[in-house]
């Protein structure tokens, strides 16, 4: 994170994007703490979040923001960087300001001692800052690693959860006998972070969409394991869905899928027998 007295803002310095991207201070608040989101859309830019944000305005009992891509699509940011949105980027915003004042105090201290050193003063107004566990962040003298871009949420998680699910659902079918006798005792739920099959990108963009989901409150994240209802009321099948969580009352299932394995219809209906109030959402991830 990149902090200067006269660039009007701070420098996200991002894996994967040759330049830092400029945050104007008009976009960051350190000071708001409590927020909430408009909705779960990820807009194409911020100017069409901003507009749904203000025709809301009237509705609002909090302050709310809301996601869009930035950076030329490369990156996914709030409309408001803050301790409620961005809580670990908020913090290095407030470091990197800190660092930077105590070394203007520091060095402007010299500059009273010993007014030959104009060269110190040419170093003093901008900072570099690594704090935390933030995203690995890079001063601009560096060249970028040759690092893909994040990822950003599936697509088709994300229309689904607008109520536009891409995902034609089916109607339930006649239950496999070993589901039908399944205890229904719900098991213990294990570390998300378990991959779901052999595929790299497919375990990646699984870690990206669990990412989201928390951010959106989802709850009750299970990663490869036995099939549970809503609320985690009991165990419906032996099958194991990719992803499964609830959200807003439903209890939602993600397969992830190859483009020519053609496993992901089977999977769906065998999961909407087992439990036909579920939503199940098909993607294909190379």
């Amino acid at each position: 994170m990149g902090f200067g007295i006269t660039a009007g803002g701070y420098l996200l310095y991002c894996e994967g994007l040759p330049l830092p991207v400029l945050v104007p201070e008009s976009q960051v608040d350190l000071g708001l703490m409590s927020a909430e989101p408009l909705n779960v859309s990820l807009y194409p830019n911020r100017g069409a979040a901003l507009a749904d944000i203000a025709a809301s305005a009237s509705e609002a009992r909090h302050a709310r923001y809301a996601w869009y891509r930035g950076a030329g699509g490369a990156l996914i940011v709030p409309t408001l960087f803050s301790p409620a949105t961005t809580p670990r980027i908020a913090r290095t915003m407030l470091e990197v300001r800190r660092h930077l004042t105590e070394t203007v105090q520091r060095e402007l201290k010299v500059l009273l001692v010993n007014l030959t050193g104009v060269r110190v003063l040419q170093g003093v107004f901008t900072r570099v800052v690594r704090v935390g566990s933030e995203p690995a962040l890079r001063p601009a003298s560096m060249a970028p690693a040759p690092t893909p871009t994040q990822p950003a949420p599936s697509p088709g998680l994300v229309q689904a959860l607008t109520g536009n699910n891409p995902t034609p659902q089916v109607p339930p079918g006649a239950r496999l006998p070993r589901d039908v006798a399944v205890h229904p005792s719900v098991p213990r739920q294990l570390p998300s972070q378990r991959p779901i099959g052999p595929s790299p990108a497919q375990n990646a963009q699984l870690q990206v969409d669990i990412q989201y989901l928390q951010t959106l409150g989802a709850r009750n994240i299970r990663v490869n394991q036995q099939q549970v209802t809503v609320d985690k009321s009991q165990r419906v099948g032996i099958n194991r869905p990719d992803l499964q969580f609830d959200y807003k009352g439903r209890r939602y299932h993600v397969e992830y899928d190859s483009p020519t394995s053609g496993r992901g219809p089977a999977h769906q209906s065998r999961i909407t027998s087992n439990d036909p109030s579920a939503v199940i959402i098909l993607l294909i991830v190379p």
